[in-house]
């Protein structure tokens, strides 16, 4: 079992004001003010994690200018509070899988913004309302069903309720059928 590990503030940078720190993380990570002053308090901000996966975290809090280090987090006996825990934690790993995942999605799709041309993007924003015109439904090409011959269709419907006949007969008189 690998050992977990929990970031905990501990100071803000000198260059840096609490306040804007608090913003700018809090819009990073798509959370409330409330919760980065809660960390800052002493509240656990992200789940308990590998050793690696809890570095990361320490350097994005550190891009912000939030100083944060790493607690060991010990394995206790199966109690009440430990189950709680252990399902509180389970929640904070799955909302921190979510939020890393965003923040992957955000930074890509900023990524691809950059690409495009700044005329295409124009382009986009200015949507016409076309949807209403004829010419839409004149290209579609709408041919009707091909008719069926109701012939055809008793036709079969006879063959149908013969074999049914044949069946319920072959069922009812298996004596018959082995002949």
């Amino acid at each position: 079992m690998t050992d977990k590990y929990r970031v905990v503030f501990a100071g803000f940078d000198s260059s840096v004001s609490e306040s804007a720190a608090i913003e700018q993380l809090s819009l990073k990570l798509k959370t409330t003010p409330q919760k980065i002053t809660a960390f800052t308090q002493g509240k656990s901000l992200f789940a308990p994690s590998e050793k690696a996966k809890c570095l990361k975290q320490v350097k994005l809090l550190a891009s912000f200018g939030l100083h944060a280090k790493l607690q060991s987090t010990e394995s206790s006996a199966n109690s009440t509070s430990s189950i709680q825990n252990s399902k509180d934690e389970r929640i904070l790993e799955a909302l921190d899988y979510i939020t890393s995942s965003l923040i992957r999605i955000e930074e890509r799709l900023e990524e691809l913004e950059q690409r495009l041309p700044s005329q295409e993007i124009v382009k986009e924003n200015k949507v016409e309302d076309d949807w209403q015109d004829d010419d839409l439904f004149d290209e579609l090409e709408l041919d009707p069903p091909p008719k069926r011959s109701k012939k055809v269709q008793y036709g079969l419907g006879v063959v149908l309720i013969i074999l049914l006949i044949i069946l319920a007969i072959a069922l009812a008189f298996p004596e018959l059928v082995a002949l």
